[in-house]
């Protein structure tokens, strides 16, 4: 796969992946939080799993890592899935997608502080505008609230940052495609047990719209989105599909708006400006660099691979 092919795989997994707010909506009208997320991750690890059993066992015989490496994001993966979940109880769809998504400010920051390397000016720029965006979306009717869901939705945005990075750094060294199916599988045991525990029981949902809803968020957003992922990010930077994020909250803002009438109010609409503008400032690409050499990350990665003991 070469870079251009890759590029247009990160966005279709992002496109794709931004209705999964719609769907998630659904399914937790009669399930869960922790129960939609077993059902969808376990499904689609075991449908993809059953797909590409010999090219998994085989990525399992020469990477001995392998399953802890699926293990660290299947567990990042968790803390952002569940965040996002608890978000949409209680914020509305646009709301959670364009906040979660300030990870692609936060991307290039986390970065800075790996590499010890101050960021660069048009990065501090964004993240001004950015906080300006999270002021204007996070003020109700009673004022400034992180209470809800603005703050599961932003804490979401910290993990999503994490994962992004972490997601890089190992799909560089390892099969992106086993990578992804596992990762799924332990997103899915997860939630399971944190089901069993918050609870005490799982129960098969009855309603022909949550197997609807469960059926696409396995099969679209998680089969093709979460799978995929790594394998795109083999080939591209974290910063650069940070970039590519920024589809997320236009795309299911929109759907949000068609499907449950969601309105933009003026500060609102003045908040997804913000941000919007803050994350041209934060990823607008450069010739050399991305916040970072992009030869700095190259050669961190190379090193890791040949240190399979150095820290992650």
């Amino acid at each position: 796969m070469n870079t251009n092919a890759a590029k247009l795989l990160m966005a279709l997994v992002i496109l794709t992946r931004s209705s999964a707010f719609i769907f998630s909506k659904f399914a937790m009208e009669e399930l869960s939080t922790f129960q939609t997320l077993g059902f969808r991750f376990t499904l689609a690890c075991l449908l993809m799993g059953a797909a590409l059993y010999r090219h998994i066992a085989q990525a399992l015989r020469e990477d001995k890592s392998l399953v802890k490496k699926s293990c660290l994001l299947g567990s990042l993966l968790f803390c952002i899935m569940g965040c996002e979940m608890q978000s949409l109880r209680t914020a509305e769809v646009h709301t959670v997608a364009f906040l979660e998504n300030l990870s692609l400010a936060l991307v290039p920051l986390f970065l800075a502080v790996w590499y010890r390397k101050l960021p660069k000016v048009r990065i501090l720029q964004g993240a001004g505008f950015i906080l300006l965006g999270v002021a204007a979306l996070t003020i109700g009717g009673t004022g400034f609230t992180l209470a809800g869901g603005e703050g599961w939705a932003l804490l979401a945005a910290v993990f999503y940052a994490l994962y992004i990075i972490a997601t890089g750094k190992l799909a560089a060294i390892s099969d992106g495609k086993a990578l992804g199916i596992l990762q799924m599988g332990f997103m899915g045991l997860l939630s399971f047990a944190a089901a069993l525990v918050q609870e005490g029981s799982v129960f098969l949902p009855t309603r022909v719209l949550t197997w609807e809803s469960l059926a696409f968020l396995v099969l679209v957003c998680s089969c093709f989105g979460f799978t995929f992922q790594p394998v795109a990010q083999r080939y591209i930077s974290a910063e650069e599909t940070g970039m590519y994020c920024a589809i997320n909250p236009l795309f299911a803002s929109l759907l949000g708006h068609w499907v449950f009438e969601e309105t933009f109010g003026p500060t609102a609409i003045l908040g997804a400006v913000y941000i919007l503008t803050g994350l041209v400032f934060v990823n607008w690409p450069e010739q050399k660099t991305h916040g970072l050499p992009r030869q700095a990350i190259h050669a961190q990665q190379t090193a890791d691979s040949r240190q399979p003991h150095s820290q992650a």
